[in-house]
């Protein structure tokens, strides 16, 4: 039986991308408590995005990172054209709306990053890099910074492969950059440190293990050598025994022999009577 997926076109994505429904509420209750209220004129949008997204970075330089996030998000929700919306936009205003959207989620990865929020640095980066491949002109230092921030996300979760790998295609595209290189070769040792780690691990088990199965094998071999370990022993310690008691088991066995030699003496003696 087939599916029908009802896409609602008056749903605005990017929000809630990266807030719950309460989230988003929070969000948009400090919008209306800041004295903000978005435009329904494209350009009065536009212009105000832009001057809540320089906001942000005024709050990132002075490290007030709680409102630099709440400026970004505000600067999204004035971009966060539903799907009904973009339809209606001209190819050069959804171009102006990448334009502006593109470096946002930029600046959304460092917070979240700057935030200890990983994932969702992350996830502002990829979706960044989505838009930038939409844009017609775009400098190499766009998708650069963006893979470098991601990079540095994935490197904060600990995922140091992955992080390489934007780190490296980041430098290709921005080689001078030094902060760049710099992460690059951090995360490089911090691979290697990683790998090694995890070698000595497995290393470790099956140093375990080789040495739990030769404990186990010892064992086996053990067993199967008592019986014959036993029984050596057994036939020592008799002959031992019979040597430390010859004189008393002769005793005892002529008081046990004599009544016999009686009887077999008095026996033949009639023999020889009778004949």
């Amino acid at each position: 039986m087939g599916h029908t997926q009802v896409w609602d076109v008056d749903e605005e994505p990017l929000l809630r991308h990266f807030c719950l429904e309460e989230e988003c509420k929070e969000v948009l209750t400090w919008f209306k408590d800041a004295n903000y209220e978005r435009p329904q004129d494209f350009a009065d949008r536009m212009s105000l995005a832009k001057r809540l997204r320089e906001l942000s970075n005024n709050c990132i330089k002075e490290l007030k990172i709680q409102d630099a996030m709440l400026f970004a998000l505000g600067s999204l929700h004035c971009i966060d054209f539903s799907k009904g919306q973009s339809t209606l936009h001209s190819e050069e205003q959804k171009q102006e709306v990448l334009k502006a959207t593109v470096p946002l989620l930029s600046n959304l990865s460092l917070i979240f990053l700057k935030r200890d929020d990983s994932h969702n640095c992350i996830r502002a980066a990829s979706l960044g890099l989505t838009f930038a491949d939409r844009l017609e002109e775009k400098p190499a230092s766009l998708p650069a910074k963006l893979l470098y921030r991601r990079g540095l996300g994935k490197s904060h979760a600990k995922d140091f492969p992955e992080a390489l790998k934007d780190f490296v295609e980041s430098a290709r595209l921005m080689p001078e950059d030094r902060e760049i290189r710099r992460s690059l070769e951090e995360c490089k040792a911090a691979t290697k440190e990683q790998r090694d780690a995890s070698d000595d691990k497995w290393r470790g088990v099956m140093r375990d293990k080789d040495a739990k199965v030769a404990k186990g094998e010892a064992f086996v071999d053990r067993l199967r050598r008592a019986p014959r370990r036993y029984a050596r022993a057994i036939k020592r310690r008799a002959r031992q025994a019979l040597a430390d008691n010859a004189e008393t088991l002769l005793t005892f066995s002529v008081i046990l022999l004599a009544p016999l030699f009686a009887c077999a003496f008095g026996f033949l003696l009639r023999l020889l009577r009778r004949t």
